[in-house]
């Protein structure tokens, strides 16, 4: 099965569709979210610190285990996987990782009704810690998940930068660029970096790659070379296959997207 080219994709852009409006509401629910706790709050304390450190670590967790299964495979909710994988992994590869304009901004950020929706998931294991915690830690939780995407919302923009762009000449956007690039290789997408910015869980999975892109090394060999930890080996098995696509048919989406870049040169 094929993935989309870019300029398929481009030509699914509604008529209506305004990135500074999309920027916009991200912005926006971000900000209310983020007030909202605070106010609720009133303000942050010393004595909130634990709490806001197992916040970040379970929500860490919480994008380490989208990003590898719900995003790369075809399971509920599957319209975070029709976006993630035919449409933002079909638009940027690890030779294309750029955007052209701005308006391509769109195959980066989430859709801005997809923080709602977080907060919405996120509820249930709020009103548990509320349950056992009290309800200041529910509230201070339901803080870190918010300000947690909005800090991935920002560096995911950063990773996806023209070359030539300022910020993404500053060392640690190269170093986050990098960490991502190599995500988008499709020889090892499947299997490295599902972590974006903070890659714990990737180091304790031992799924965190560091070296070249795959394709630029060696390819898939190369990466079957590399022995997997004992934290990789209990989920090996099952990542074989991403959503009905192997690496042999995304490496080939990858070339085409390499040969319309050069014709547009």
């Amino acid at each position: 099965m094929s993935l989309p080219t870019r300029d398929a994709l481009r030509a699914t852009t509604p008529p209506t569709y305004r990135w500074t409006r999309h920027v916009a509401l991200i912005v926006a629910f971000a900000a209310a979210g983020l007030a909202i706790c605070l106010r609720v709050l009133g303000g942050l304390h010393a004595r909130d610190a634990v709490v806001l450190v197992v916040g970040f670590l379970i929500t860490n967790l919480g994008e380490y285990v989208a990003h590898r299964w719900p995003l790369h495979r075809p399971m509920f909710p599957r319209a975070v996987y029709e976006r993630h994988v035919r449409e933002h992994h079909a638009f940027f590869t690890y030779e294309t990782m750029a955007v052209d304009a701005w308006p391509e901004i769109r195959w980066v950020l989430f859709p801005p009704w997809a923080l709602p929706l977080l907060v919405a998931t996120i509820v249930p294991l709020a009103l548990l810690i509320g349950a056992l915690l009290g309800a200041r830690s529910a509230w201070l939780f339901v803080l870190v998940v918010i300000a947690y995407y909005a800090l991935y919302e920002v560096l995911h923009a950063l990773a996806h930068l023209p070359d030539d762009a300022p910020l993404a000449r500053v060392g640690a956007v190269r170093a986050l660029t990098h960490h991502h690039r190599v995500h988008h290789d499709p020889a090892l997408m499947q299997r490295w970096n599902f972590n974006f910015a903070i890659p714990l869980f990737d180091a304790l999975f031992a799924t965190r790659y560091e070296g070249a892109p795959a394709s630029r090394s060696g390819g898939q060999d190369h990466v079957d070379q590399i022995r997997p930890a004992a934290g990789e080996r209990l989920f090996q098995r099952s990542d074989q296959r991403v959503g009905g696509f192997d690496a042999h048919s995304i490496d080939a989406h990858a070339a085409r997207q390499g040969d319309e870049v050069d014709r547009r040169r």
